[in-house]
């Protein structure tokens, strides 16, 4: 049988890397005019061009020749792959910023060309969530082509399968072998090229893809390329090559029936593993810039819905897409040059503004509508929960209040904490609790007799003050601190006064101890480096200095990291907070110049909150925070985009969400996070990578230039939280909550239309999570996604006030399903991510 060679032209366009995005857009117009000439030249001649803003930038910087791209659009010549605005990394993005890629490049792409991409194509991400089949499925695309983990990095029988996500969604998959961009310069680099290719097709497959052109600096496919392809053809016709589109070779596939295409069923791992916390900055921005858009799109809705006011459907896209760049997998991966960082990081602060001016516009309107005209009650504190579920939590509002009041006028709790405002109001912050509906807001009282800022009596206002102080450390209430111990109703902490070290997380609901305590007794007959480490193993939170001199950016070829080389340690401990509501110890550590300050807080909400401050100057190692837990049999999970996957507890360096935890035959333990992604599990270990400090984009370069600088230099921010696993739904709403808290607006007394009070979501099944509430890209209804966390089929009624009608629907074992209802229709329409017709 004549195998037939798929030619696939291509130029592998890095926006940035070691670069600049703005010298990336420059190639894009070289790279696309040289591709479009080429047509020209030879009528055979296709190339396939993925990412959604290479086609904008040339739409915006040259419209004669997007209208040329138009016409080989139409001729089947200039192949539109990838369906997504970049070639993203494909595991950090959330589930949404994924949904997102889909959203604005397949509908860009067919209001300009008429069609959408068929093919996902990410031929240099760095690993592949095992989500992408079913996101890819329900963005219109049905097969996907890439390159990373190769064989030696993950061992597969087939380069050709169907890959299949929890949810049962598959899509038909191909490993490029070799190299995405063949850049040969004779015929007999040609041959070997061809048939190395060849030779690691599947045996009983004839047909296989070769993508030919220069890359990564873009360039693609050069006059000298196709004259030796059609040469080879001529001379060689045993094999038939194909000038082609990327999904010609998934149509030869399919129509092989006696080839059996064999499954599979897992993500696709490892390549890069320092890419999961390689340079913190964008990582950071990108969870902040997610979550702050979702929030955004929530409160918008509820303007819409509540007071008619317009959704600002163009600027959150706008937002949206300015994360989607910054998704591309060597920026997000943290694996650029230095100079490529600031503009990048300015596209995602555009970002963060689109969306904190949207959010404050919409509660400003809401609150301003809402009838608090009711003086009697007090000065009216209205609180915002952006969450498709109810929350109870602590809100700190920048006020020293006298009392605190609810709708029905109960007098509530409340607590002095620290205020940044003290060294010229010369007061506290107060805190309180709140409890506020799914996608809705509540409202509160706060007494008229507070102190609104300064005071001209200082005598005075010093006795005040002490008075106030005295109130942060009193031993009233249900949260309180006592020598190195605080505890409230969930868990007693106690911390080791040399260390810092939790050398006790107790877990009062279930009556046991949540570290493993083996061992402690033998660190007396141990050298003091052994005994060191001993007593570091059986503690929690303990800071671990790791060295990765072997490891580059990347960290190619290697995803362990274990070579433990200190710890920090000379602690200082504080009590910050001590009362009703929350109680608070800082712990400051240092190692060699590097100093770690973590406030390990308790509120009575079942998570041991910690806000980290580190600052860090080491060169080429990495930090762990690290918990060994009192668990047997461990198993771990990894939040994972719209899901999870469960992982082996070897000690690999894993890519996680907002959530890990680890299970045992005990019970399990959740660790929460607002802004990492690298974790690792070894037996009951469970572990945060709290930073890496490699050199800017080292790519395993012989030696290090006097000018090489270290990532990761300086003030690091970042929180995290441990709390009891109590399955998968519960975990998914407190790290939600844990990344993005309530709003709140103080307002005056005034005439209203709007109630105190607003619930905006009911959804009566716990597994079944909102991801996403707003109108409609075309402005003619609204959208809603939502996904099932806990592996089994469930038919779920989501109603509420933000919602024209209550939509009911069936869920798949994990399975993340989207919905359009039009306005005045009074049934929901099943519809791709896209928005389009599925």
């Amino acid at each position: 049988m004549k195998q037939k060679i798929f030619c696939v032209g291509n130029a592998h366009l890095d926006p940035a890397w070691m670069w600049k995005w703005q010298e990336g857009s420059a190639e894009a117009k070289a790279t696309i005019r040289s591709a479009l000439d080429r047509m020209k030249e030879f009528p055979e001649f296709k190339f396939a061009c993925s990412s959604a803003s290479v086609y904008e930038w040339i739409e915006e910087f040259d419209p004669d020749m997007f209208e040329e791209i138009r016409q080989r659009v139409a001729e089947g010549r200039f192949v539109i792959v990838g369906g997504w605005y970049v070639q993203p990394d494909c595991n950090i993005p959330s589930g949404e910023g994924f949904a997102r890629q889909s959203l604005y490049s397949q509908r860009y792409f067919y209001e300009k060309f008429g069609k959408t991409a068929k093919v996902g194509y990410n031929v240099d991400s760095f690993g592949h969530n095992g989500m992408l089949p079913q996101i890819l499925k329900k963005s219109g695309m049905d097969y996907y082509i890439f390159m990373r983990p190769m064989q030696h990095e993950k061992a597969m029988d087939s380069n050709a399968f169907r890959w299949i996500s929890p949810d049962g969604s598959e899509v038909l998959a191909y490993r490029l072998t070799g190299f995405y961009n063949y850049k040969f310069s004779n015929s007999v680099i040609l041959t070997k090229e061809l048939e190395y290719v060849s030779s690691k097709a599947p045996t009983d497959l004839d047909c296989v893809p070769f993508f030919y052109g220069v890359g990564n600096h873009g360039g693609g496919p050069t006059i000298r390329h196709i004259q030796l392809l059609l040469e080879h053809a001529k001379k060689h016709p045993e094999t038939e090559i194909i000038f082609s589109d990327v999904s010609d070779f998934f149509v030869c596939m399919q129509e092989q029936k006696d080839y059996v295409i064999p499954e599979h069923r897992d993500d696709l791992q490892h390549h890069a593993s320092g890419c999961y916390a390689a340079y913190s900055p964008i990582k950071t921005l990108v969870r902040k810039g997610e979550t702050s858009l979702l929030a955004a799109e929530v409160y918008s809705m509820m303007n819409n819905a509540l007071l008619g006011k317009k959704y600002p459907t163009e600027k959150f896209a706008e937002g949206w897409k300015n994360i989607n760049f910054l998704h591309f997998h060597d920026i997000m991966g943290g694996c650029c040059i230095k100079d490529a960082y600031p503009d990048s990081e300015a596209l995602g602060g555009e970002s963060l503004g689109i969306a904190v001016k949207a959010i404050n516009n919409a509660v400003q309107t809401i609150s301003w509508a809402v009838d608090t005209s009711d003086r009697k009650k007090g000065i009216p504190v209205i609180v915002f929960n952006p969450h498709p579920f109810p929350i109870d939590t602590v809100l700190k509002i920048g006020k020293q209040i006298t009392s605190v009041h609810d709708e029905e006028g109960k007098e509530l709790t409340f607590q002095y904490v620290y205020s940044q405002t003290h060294l010229c109001y010369r007061r506290c912050d107060s805190l309180f609790r709140v409890k506020v509906p799914a996608f809705g807001y509540a409202t509160y009282y706060l007494d008229r007799d507070h102190t609104p800022g300064f005071i001209d009596n200082y005598a005075a206002e010093v006795g005040r003050m002490r008075y106030a102080l005295d109130h942060l450390i009193s031993s009233k209430g249900d949260a309180s601190i006592s020598g190195n111990t605080i505890e409230d109703n969930f868990f007693k902490v106690e911390f080791d006064s040399k260390t810092g070290y939790i050398v006790s997380l107790f877990d009062r609901k279930n009556n046991r101890e949540l570290l493993n305590k083996k061992g402690t007794e033998k660190k007396c007959r141990c050298r003091l480096r052994k005994q060191e480490a001993l007593f570091a193993s059986v503690c929690g939170a303990v800071p671990t200095v790791i060295d990765e001199s072997a490891h580059d950016t990347w960290s190619h070829g290697k995803n362990y990291f274990d070579k433990v080389v200190g710890y920090f340690k000379n602690a200082k401990l504080e009590r910050l907070e001590k009362g009703p509501l929350r109680t608070a110890i800082r712990v400051t550590s240092t190692y060699n110049k590097s100093t770690l300050q973590q406030i390990f807080r308790l509120q009575n909400d079942g998570v041991l909150h910690v806000e980290v401050k580190l600052d860090w100057h080491e060169k080429q190692k990495l930090l762990k925070l690290a918990f060994p837990l009192d668990l047997t049999g461990t198993t771990s999970l990894y939040e994972m985009p719209f899901g999870v996957i469960e992982r082996p507890t070897n000690g690999e360096e894993e890519c996680g969400h907002m959530w890990i935890a680890t299970l045992g035959k005990e019970g399990g333990v959740a660790m929460l996070n607002d802004s990492k992604y690298s974790f690792s599990v070894k037996d009951n270990v469970m572990s945060l990578t709290a930073i890496r400090s490699p050199f800017y984009a080292d790519h395993g370069a012989p030696f290090i230039s006097p000018e090489s600088e270290l990532t990761d230099q300086g003030i690091t921010e970042f929180g995290y939280g441990i709390t009891l696993y109590e399955g998968n739904a519960s975990t998914v709403k407190k790290a939600k909550l844990f990344n993005t808290a309530p709003t709140f607006v103080m307002e005056n007394n005034h005439n209203g239309t709007l109630k105190t009070t607003y619930s905006g979501l009911i959804c009566d099944a716990d597994n079944i999570i909102v991801s996403a509430i707003k109108r409609s890209e075309d402005g003619k209804g609204v959208v809603l996604r939502a996904y099932e966390t806990d592996g089994k089929e469930t038919t779920a009624t989501i109603g509420g006030g933000i919602l024209p009608t209550p939509l009911t629907a069936t869920f798949k074992p994990y399975s993340v399903d989207t919905y359009f209802l039009a306005d005045g229709a009074k049934e929901w329409k099943y519809v791709l991510m896209t928005e389009m017709e599925a």
